[in-house]
């Protein structure tokens, strides 16, 4: 793909998140990786419109169009949304991880696990792993685990959206494609988060913050 048709795709990524309303701007965020963020791209916000999630994926499957995929696996909730609609479009089978039932201590939601019989569907197949944003890259590289546990050939990752520092290599895969890199200022572990020490109140519309404060309601 020419680096101008990119940079046009990107373009067009962008305003789409705008014309969203996606881009929130001073909250007080956790992902579910525990870290907690200044602003967040709400995914949620671009969902109920199935003209742009559909425009978006079409633009992401010309970049992958030459992998041989035969399965598209992403992680519930969002993954799933952009993995059903971008396996449309490439014209293969799609399947979703999940969070396990059973949360270790440490974790504010359990591991992405293949339930369903998700698992035997990957197995000796090429899958490409996908997700909606990809910050920290915990959702995606639990799910990239998963499908390798359970006998799958993970050809690439992908998603909508990157708003991290990762790379490839970082994810633990020969290659990742998204459509749009949006900087974003860097998180902070809870015990480190300025907001927590200002007493920014934790925002429950994004993210994980609901389980965040049910976690800590005793601190």
């Amino acid at each position: 793909m020419r680096q101008d048709d990119i940079d046009q795709a990107a373009q067009e990524t962008l305003e789409i998140l705008r014309a969203s309303g996606a881009i929130v701007e001073n909250v007080h965020v956790v992902h579910i990786s525990g870290l907690h963020f200044p602003m967040t791209i709400n995914k949620d916000a671009i969902f109920p419109h199935l003209d742009r999630i559909e425009r978006l994926t079409r633009l992401l499957a010309k970049r992958l169009a030459d992998r041989s995929i035969e399965i598209v696996c992403g992680p519930a909730m969002g993954g799933l949304v952009v993995g059903e609609w971008l396996a449309h479009e490439l014209g293969v089978m799609c399947a979703f991880a999940e969070h396990d039932p059973d949360p270790g201590p440490d974790e504010i939601r359990g591991r992405f696990v293949l339930r369903r019989g998700y698992d035997q569907l990957v197995a000796n197949r090429r899958v490409l792993v996908v997700d909606d944003i990809v910050n920290t890259g915990h959702s995606i590289r639990q799910t990239i685990e998963a499908v390798r546990a359970a006998g799958g050939q993970v050809v690439a990752a992908a998603s909508l959206v990157f708003v991290g520092t990762l790379d490839a290599a970082a994810l633990g895969v020969d290659d990742y494609v998204y459509l749009l890199h949006y900087d974003v200022p860097p998180g902070w572990p809870p015990e480190a988060c300025p907001l927590c020490r200002d007493g920014v109140p934790v925002d429950t519309r994004f993210g994980h913050g609901r389980e965040f404060l049910a976690a800590h309601k005793n601190d």
